[in-house]
């Protein structure tokens, strides 16, 4: 699962990105989106009572490739960003910060359940790909 949601936060790009946009990660909306796709996988990977929305994933996956294609990045461009273990670990290491500051701390998976409880009710980017079981 930790794939395919990666796959599809990398994937993202919105339209018109600003032409010193070097990857997709360097667009805003980019990385935000990145970021709750990494806090949304650690949420569901540490909490047994929230899964991936699944139909959301896919559909969103549909919708980040056609917006990173219009936006201008080449496949090529997109493959190579999808493949760049050094962005991934930073955005995991991010989206760990961000779960921390939250509460929710790798000893305590009863956190990251109430974490992605709350993203969940507050309607969250991190929440919308989230359900509770």
């Amino acid at each position: 699962m930790l794939r395919v949601l990666l796959t599809i936060g990398l994937l993202v790009s919105p339209m018109g990105a600003p032409l010193a946009a070097r990857s997709p990660g360097d667009v805003a909306e980019v990385r935000n989106g990145l970021l709750a796709v990494a806090v949304g996988n650690l949420i569901q990977e540490n909490c047994d009572a929230i899964t991936p929305r699944l139909i959301r994933v896919f559909s969103l996956r549909n919708a980040l490739l056609a917006a990173a294609r219009s936006a201008g990045f080449s496949e090529a461009e997109i493959d190579a960003y999808v493949d760049d273990d050094v962005a991934k670990a930073a955005l995991e290491a991010e989206a760990a910060l961000y779960l921390a500051q939250n509460g929710a701390t790798p000893d305590d998976a009863a956190a990251y359940c109430t974490a992605g409880l709350r993203e969940i009710a507050d309607g969250s980017a991190v929440g919308r790909l989230l359900r509770e079981r």
